[in-house]
């Protein structure tokens, strides 16, 4: 495709562009990773207080444990919504791609409007990033003071 290219500028803009696209997918690839490896932890971290809950139950501050719990809880509830709202544009699409092939674009060259279309790509990438990163970070906190509180419970 790049021999095609009639214009250099928007043969380095696409590579540029589809350069991003590849970064985001990355980076929306390790908050994904992350938020599947903290559910995990939760899992085993609310077997282990479970555990201890049937061994030494009157070892635990009923309050704190339940609030340890309940933060344990919610964060496994976000991360699971982090990793299921990923959901990147990492190319054009099908119909797209036929109207690219086809050269079916009256109003401006193909490479113009594959450009434009993958500017909207990259913004739409980049909302659902800000928001991912925002549930991840919920996600992280939670677990923080599930721990926190999961501790406490025992201490006090």
């Amino acid at each position: 495709m790049a021999d095609e290219w009639t214009d250099k500028r928007r043969e380095t803009t696409y590579t540029e562009a589809r350069a991003v696209i590849d970064a985001q997918n990355a980076t929306m690839t390790d908050i994904d990773d992350k938020a599947m490896r903290t559910v995990r932890l939760n899992a085993v971290l609310l077997g282990l207080l479970v555990t201890g809950l049937q061994l030494a139950p009157d070892m635990f501050h009923d309050a704190m444990l339940m609030a340890g719990f309940g933060l344990l809880v919610g964060s496994t509830v976000f991360g699971v919504i982090t990793y299921n709202e990923s959901n990147l544009y990492v190319g054009p699409q099908g119909d797209y791609i036929e109207d690219l092939a086809e050269d079916d674009f009256s109003d401006s060259p193909w490479e113009e409007d594959l450009l434009k279309t993958m500017a909207g790509m990259i913004a739409e990438n980049y909302d659902d990033i800000r928001r991912n990163s925002r549930w991840l970070t919920a996600t992280q906190a939670t677990l923080v003071l599930g721990i926190g509180t999961a501790v406490v419970a025992v201490v006090i």
